[in-house]
């Protein structure tokens, strides 16, 4: 039989997980009528907080999990960094994880960083969402997240808009009169990929424009995949004048495949990637791209998580949004 769990008592009250916990730590005031509803519950139910769990969080282990999507995507290596030039001033040892964007593995390095006893975890993942680290928070692990917050989670959160810049950046392709505009697109069942088709949508319905159904192709964030993702939209019936990608990765395996039969960039077909990882400055063309700021954004985590280790904030998920800036180079 499964123990219950705060998420079971969560659940059974119509209250969140997060004010169970409460409830349980005493950190912060809860309504007397929800705490004795949260407290007979929990008597129904037989749970009981874990004393084992409390206990071990009173020992720290100096270390740090970093969970990310890719290791060989250059994005990650530089957010990675930056998150370990901020823990390791005060002597936290940096663990890193590549999950390949699965969700088994995602939930697997959860359960790990609990067998572990990490003192913090910084999490980028595709297919678990940010609500399920809560099972984290609830044995004292400090958690930071990239993605936009649930309503009620002990986990601080760090965030770009990806559906602005995406925007932004088919806008300035429409602006500059290179239409039409295709886009390929990362997996279709990550959140970050659906942002950024609904930015690359809105900016044709700004612009009064429809939007060409099959200049839309749907690929890995990698290389091969922006090489697979050129080759079907130049084998398709509408020829695009630009391509907006997913990402830096996509953008240099497409421009490849467009100079491989005979395109000039920018002259005959545009390219705009999203990252600005190093490779984009350098490309012949180099890249038109959204700059994200990736180290950063890993030094931003950095600080969020020590100050949870730290206890200089014990509140409820605090939620920061960066903003990210297109660089214009010669592919547009």
């Amino acid at each position: 039989m499964q123990p219950i769990t705060i998420a079971d008592v969560a659940a059974a009250t119509g209250v969140s997980r997060t004010t169970v916990s409460h409830v349980f730590s005493g950190h912060r005031p809860v309504r007397q009528e929800t705490r004795e509803l949260v407290l007979r519950v929990a008597r129904e139910m037989g749970y009981r907080p874990s004393a084992v769990a409390k206990s071990l969080r009173a020992r720290r282990t100096n270390t740090v999990m970093i969970v990310i999507p890719d290791i060989m995507n250059p994005f990650y290596p530089g957010f990675a960094r930056g998150v370990q030039d901020v823990v390791s001033q005060q002597g936290y040892h940096a663990l890193l994880c590549n999950t390949d964007a699965v969700e088994a593995s995602e939930r697997g390095y959860i359960e790990d960083a609990l067998a572990r006893r990490v003192d913090g975890v910084v999490f980028v993942g595709f297919r678990v969402p940010i609500s399920d680290l809560d099972i984290l928070t609830e044995v004292g692990t400090a958690v930071v997240a990239v993605g936009p917050a649930p309503e009620e989670t002990m986990v601080d959160t760090v965030w770009l808009d990806d559906v602005a810049f995406s925007r932004e950046a088919t806008a300035y392709l429409l602006r500059k009169g290179l239409g039409p505009v295709a886009h390929i697109t990362g997996p279709t069942d990550t959140a970050v990929e659906v942002k950024r088709e609904i930015g690359f949508r809105q900016a044709h319905a700004d612009a009064g424009l429809e939007v060409h159904e099959d200049l839309i192709v749907s690929e890995e964030f990698t290389h091969q995949g922006g090489i697979e993702g050129m080759t079907a939209l130049l084998a398709g019936p509408t020829r695009p004048r630009s391509v907006f990608c997913a990402n830096d990765l996509i953008a240099l395996g497409a421009m490849r495949v467009a100079h491989e039969h005979g395109l000039r960039v920018p002259e005959d077909i545009a390219f705009v990637g999203v990252d600005d990882i190093d490779m984009a400055a350098i490309a012949n063309p180099s890249l038109t791209t959204v700059r994200l700021r990736i180290h950063e954004l890993g030094t931003i985590c950095g600080r969020r998580l020590l100050e949870r280790l730290n206890g200089d904030w014990t509140g409820n998920g605090r939620s920061m949004a960066l903003d990210a800036e297109l660089v214009v180079r010669e592919s547009a």
